[in-house]
């Protein structure tokens, strides 16, 4: 680089950054597990040095934090890299594979180093990369500690990104290397490996794919029996004061006021405080397509889809005025907007236009449409409009000045109802498209008419400034709505059936039916607690803690009488009406009291006899005789006399007497307060069950008879018991509740048992046998207002309506149609929280939680305006194993943590009060986008990245071993190659013999294939070095003997021999090369036998002995010796094939023979060398090869005459 011209430096350094910052992009769009941003630092720092590399790596860092300004802080970690890279290069790391694994390896340790901490301050230990996020999330699941998750996280991407950016370096090396020289296969084969390694890692790169109204009854419907709710401030309603309400389709209610817009779900009043252009509201209107238009006192016309504004109207905008006071919408697809200067006509077409706007129609207060295109209208002034296609048809105005016309609707008939501002209906015709009046309607008690409203069975309710009317088949009926009676404008009929009533001074007014009646509140009667009812003389007379109240049969009026004047403050306990139609009464103070029909009275009391002045009980007898119990025992009454008393004194227990029951046999069962149960024959105590005789409890409240049996139901104070036929007593433990009043009996199958808790409808049979039960309880989410009276006494009319006593009046309950009311249930979710924000969703369809979200908050809404509150059950399958049933008023946000991907159906439901069966039921599908780490194709990742980092693992860690091994080898390479050398040099003439015969061995050994292929380049490797050292014996040789000038002696030759057994223990601990002692020992022994120094033959003579010998002996015959100079070409290859047999392996010496044909071994090549070698000799060596070359050529060619006898060559000549 330092060659370059600067114009080429500045590109390269360019194109590097722009590698790095493309890369980084690349990765982040593809989702990559890399960071891709360091290839150009590395190829820099390769080739420029590694400040060049860092500051490339600083430049694409802060190139990047243009997009990320975190990325800066990462600016260590690619300078550092290209340091790295730098100094291995200068180091020449990358010229073996072990040193590219170490520069890989120490990158990522340094980038580790330098990144978790950073993310640990700037992003909770997170990178910033999915995969290695995913990591992080997979194994804070499994409770790892954050620190070593964030470790983990952030090394899945530094080891793919380091090892894939400088392998990629190092591949560029490779194939750099392998084009300058094709033929070194050991690089071949690295950069094969890398190549797979590069494949592998480049796999990983790839990211997961795993990518309706209930109508009302024809039945005629008293709506006094509703049940009547008032919203106010003081109970729910802000404001305190209500203009209008309406419906939207998915049966939320909205209250418009003069503080704003409410949502009612009926559980809670939610001020709408995110609607800008609403802050009062005039009027609501809510459109077939279910968008609800609200019209405001000073902001004009706000339209509402799915509760959010898509549209604003004003003046700014044409509306003729920002106070809008009615809206309807034709039946041809035209909306009247009735403001307080002009009525104008608007058209939804492509966007909502003005068609035309009537000057006329000022300040419209009520506007009504029928089928058929008419729009009706009135006006502040009284006057009355009918308007078709845009334009007025006719205008009328009532003539005598005292009477406006004040509202308008149109009747299911066609005809136009029109509420005057006194108390009259004026019917019209307007088929002619005229005002043909039919009659006039007169409404009772009313004043002023402020608003009509027909329901879909043809009732017309009239909203008035003095209460509520309504008017059915049956006629004209007012509502007795108590103090709910001023100003009530507008009029809805829910999607329940419950009808509510909006006044602009006294709030919201519901009407719900109920399966309970609250007759005091009907009546409007003050509040007492009640302790007995009983029907008498056409009324029903109600015993109180405060005296005696009496209501008319249809319980829509109270009565007064001369009882209610002499009972008047006195506690009534029980009543009872005799078959003579007298009246008992038991009070506390005055005794017990009976009336009959025709006014007379007469006393019971301590006076005369009786029990004395508290009583608490009076019960008929089958002969006609009474019985009634106080505070000091009990009395018989027959024709107006006392005939006897039970006092303490005869046996009676001291105890107040709660219960009378009269058995089959006559028996009277007497409950007493605490002492059990006293058994009374013919007016004698008997027998007392006590609580030794079974009983759970001394407090008896109730005796009453089996309707299946002769046996008794016992209420006590604490359970229910069960007196059997046959005298004994047993406890029901079966019943589900402890604190009891009393059971009424229904029919022989069905008890009706009253308690603290409401009522419990259960089976007889079940009851009595014990084991499991199946109940309904009926309390105040069935429409009990208040509580039942303890130890009261309830009535029941003979035609379906049972009276119960309660502390707050009396309540109606239709035992035969109690359970028949059902209601229809809106149910949606009202929000979706994610991780606790709050997430826009399309609530018809399926609820998506993206990836990383923990916690799914669910807000289920039952749309409820019933007083009846039902169970609610939810069901998340796919996650949830069982319903969760709960009362509607416990139902709260549902919240989910840690969701598995997958598909889900969130159920919510109506559930019978039993909670075993599903009344109605919604679905919500819900789809968990999987954690990153949960889709199919992280699992890959992950266990291909684990297999891969231990693979890198161990291969690093043997490398780091070879390498080790390499460096001794190395050594012994060296060492092997001084002894060589040495020997060598001990004759110049034989200068490096070994180096020749350790490549002849070599390429003979290859000729012949010899060794397997996963063996051959080892094998090959220890036959050169065994070859190099086979004459490393001629160490020990004397120099007077191994560069005699001339023949050996039989014992210089002898020493000349043992050069091998001399080797062969200077070798014996030479371990780092296989088989060198082979190559030394027996490179002169011969394939007969006949060679030394063991005298092995055949297959017994190693391998590496018999190549070598081959070699060693063409080389001593072609080399220059001290004592001759080269043989003749022709001798040479000669004497080798008569050797073929005897003295060489016949396998490797055809071998050779091969290479010789093919020219790999050129003999006359090497005789040019030699001849070279010679005229390179001193004077005095030539003289001697002179000398020894004619005496070589006389002995060759005896030897050639002599070649048909096969005599064998002279040792000494031939020996090196």
């Amino acid at each position: 680089m330092k060659k370059w011209q600067t114009w080429k430096i500045v590109m390269f350094v360019t194109l590097c950054v722009c590698l790095n910052v493309g890369g980084r992009f690349i990765a982040v769009w593809l989702n990559l597990p890399l960071w891709a941003d360091s290839f150009g630092t590395a190829l820099c720092a390769y080739i420029g040095g590694p400040v060049c590399g860092a500051i490339v790596g600083l430049t694409g860092n802060l190139a990047y934090s243009l997009v990320n300004h975190f990325s800066a802080a990462y600016s260590v970690t690619s300078i550092a890299l290209g340091c790295i890279i730098g100094f291995a290069t200068r180091r020449n790391w990358f010229d073996q594979f072990y040193g590219f694994m170490k520069a890989a390896t120490l990158a990522m340790i340094v980038a580790l180093l330098v990144s978790v901490p950073l993310n640990l301050f700037l992003a909770d230990g997170y990178t910033s990369n999915i995969w290695g996020n995913g990591v992080i999330d997979f194994l804070l699941e499994k409770d790892w500690p954050p620190l070593i998750c964030s470790i983990l996280g952030q090394l899945a991407i530094e080891f793919t990104d380091k090892i894939l950016t400088i392998a990629a370096v190092y591949f560029i090396i490779l194939i750099q290397r392998w084009s300058e020289n094709r033929k070194r296969n050991r690089i071949v084969q690295q950069g094969t490996a890398i190549a797979t390694i590069l494949v592998l890692w480049l796999s990983l790169g790839v990211p997961a794919t795993a990518r309706a109204e209930e109508k009302p009854t024809s039945e005629a419907i008293d709506y006094n029996d509703y049940v009547q709710s008032v919203y106010s401030s003081s109970n729910g309603l802000p404001c305190g004061e209500a203009n209008d309400i309406a419906q939207t389709n998915d049966g939320v209610l909205w209250i418009g006021t003069y503080a704003g817009l409410y949502r009612f779900n009926g559980r809670e009043f939610r001020w709408v405080d995110n609607y800008e252009s609403v802050r009062n509201v005039n009027c609501l209107y809510v459109d077939e397509e279910g968008r609800m238009w609200i019209g405001t006192n000073d902001n004009g016309l706000s339209i509402v889809i799915r509760e959010k504004v898509v549209n604003v109207l004003d003046q700014s905008s044409g509306l003729p005025s920002n106070s809008v006071r009615c809206i309807v919408r034709a039946s041809d697809g035209y909306y009247y907007i009735g403001t307080t200067s002009s009525l104008q006509i608007l058209a939804m077409n492509n966007g909502l236009k003005a068609t035309s706007t009537l000057p006329e129609v000022n300040y419209a207060d009520s506007i009504s449409a029928d089928l058929y295109g008419r729009v009706a209208a009135v006006s502040s002034d009284g006057r009355l409009f009918l308007i078709a296609g845009g334009e007025i048809l006719c205008s009328l105005q009532l003539t005598d000045g005292l009477e406006l016309f004040n509202c308008c609707a149109f009747a299911p008939d066609g005809t136009l109802m029109v509420g005057s501002s006194t108390n009259h209906i004026y019917r019209y015709d307007v088929s002619h498209d005229t005002f043909q009046l039919l009659d006039v309607m007169t409404c009772e008690d009313v004043a002023s008419i402020n608003n009509l409203n027909y329901l879909s069975d043809g009732t017309l309710f009239i909203s008035t400034d003095s209460g509520i009317s309504y008017v059915d088949m049956g006629g004209y009926h007012r509502i007795n709505t108590n103090d709910f009676n001023n100003s009530i404008d507008n009029m809805l009929y829910d999607y329940q059936g419950n009808l509510w009533f909006t006044s602009s001074r006294l709030g919201l007014l519901r009407l719900a039916k109920s399966a309970f009646k609250d007759v005091y509140g009907t009546i409007g009667m003050e509040r007492r607690v009640v302790n007995a009812i009983v029907k008498w003389q056409g009324n029903y007379y109600i015993g109180t803690d405060k005296g005696l109240d009496v209501v008319d049969k249809a319980c829509r009026r109270q009565v007064s009488n001369m009882l209610t004047e002499i009972l008047d403050g006195k506690r009534i306990r029980c009543m009872y009406v005799d078959d003579k139609s007298h009246l008992w009464v038991c009070t506390y103070g005055s005794g017990l009291m009976e009336f009959s029909p025709d006014g007379e009275s007469w006393m019971y009391n301590a006076d005369n006899g009786s029990f004395g002045n508290r009583a608490r009980v009076v019960a008929g007898l089958s002969d006609g005789t009474i019985l009634a119990a106080g505070d000091t025992g009990i009395s018989y009454i027959q024709d107006h006399e006392i005939k006897r008393t039970i006092r303490n004194e005869d046996g009676l227990i001291n105890s107040m007497i709660l219960t009378l029951t009269e058995q089959i046999d006559g028996t009277i069962l007497a409950g007493t307060d605490g002492d059990g149960i006293a058994v009374l024959k013919n007016g004698e105590v008997t027998d007392i069950l006590t609580r030794e005789d079974g009983l759970s409890s001394g407090v008896i409240l109730r005796t009453i008879k089996d309707p299946k049996s002769d046996g008794v139901f016992i209420v006590t104070s604490n359970s229910l018991c069960y007196l059997e036929p046959d005298g004994s007593i047993r406890v029901l433990d079966n019943f589900p509740y402890f604190n009891n009043y009393d059971i009424w009996v229904k029919d022989e199958d069905t008890l009706f048992v009253m308690s603290s808790a409401g009522i419990y409808v259960v089976e007889r049979d079940e009851l009595v046998a014990g084991g499991d039960m199946v109940w309904e309880l009926l309390d105040a989410r069935k429409g009990l207002g208040t509580s039942l009276t303890a130890n009261s006494w309830n009535y029941y009319d003979g035609n379906g309506q049972l009276f119960l006593p309660c502390d707050t009046g009396v309540y109606v309950i239709d035992v035969d149609k109690y359970n028949s009311d059902v209601r229809s249930y809106r149910m949606q979710l009202a929000s979706v929280r994610l991780d606790g924000l709050l997430q826009p969703f399309d609530r018809t369809g399926a609820i998506t939680v993206g990836q990383g979200v923990k916690r799914v908050e669910l807000g289920p809404e039952i749309l409820n305006y019933t007083i009846q509150e039902p169970n609610v059950g939810y069901f998340l399958e796919g996650y949830d194993t069982q319903w969760t049933i709960i009362p509607q008023s416990s139902l709260s946000n549902i919240v989910y943590t840690n969701l598995p991907a997958g598909d889900y159906s969130f159920h919510l439901a109506i559930v019978d009060s039993a909670g075993e069966r599903v009344l109605e039921e919604r679905k919500f599908e819900l789809i968990k986008v999987g954690e990153f780490y949960e889709e199919p194709g992280f699992t890959i990742y992950m266990l291909t990245l684990l297999s891969l980092f231990l693979i890198w693992t161990t291969w690093f860690v043997v490398q780091r071993q070879l390498n080790a091994q390499q460096i001794k080898l190395n050594m012994a390479n060296e060492t092997v190659m001084a002894i060589a050398n040495a020997v060598d040099a001990k004759d110049v003439r034989t200068h490096q013999h070994s180096m020749r015969v350790a490549e002849y061995s070599v390429l003979i050994a290859q000729e012949m294939n010899c060794f397997k292929w996963w063996q051959r380049s080892k094998m090959l490797s220890s036959l050169r070095k065994a070859a190099q050292m086979h004459d490393i014996g001629k160490i020990g040789i004397p120099d007077c003997v191994l560069n005699k000038v001339g023949r050996l002696t039989d014992e210089e030759y002898a020493e000349m021999k043992s050069h091998v057994i001399r080797g062969a223990e200077i070798l014996k601990d030479f371990t780092l090369v296989e088989h060198v002692v082979d190559g030394t020992r027996y490179h002169h022994e011969r394939y007969d036998g006949r060679g030394y120094p063991d005298g092995l033959k055949g297959d017994e003579i190693p391998l590496f002995a018999r190549i070598i010998g081959v070699a060693d002996a063409f080389d001593a015959m072609t080399s220059n010796r001290v004592y001759r100079s080269h043989m003749d070409t022709d001798y040479v290859m000669n004497e080798m094939a008569r050797g073929r047999g005897s003295q060489f392996d016949p396998e490797a010496l055809d071998a050779f023979f091969r290479l010789v044909e093919k020219g790999v071994i050129d003999p006359d090549k090497l005789y040019a060398q030699k001849s070279a070698e010679i005229q390179n000799a001193d004077q005095k060596a030539q003289e001697e090869l002179a000398r020894r070359v004619e005496e070589d050529r006389r002995i060759q060619a005896d030897k050639m005459k002599n070649a048909k006898k096969h005599s064998p060559v002279t040792g000494k000549e031939s020996e090196t």
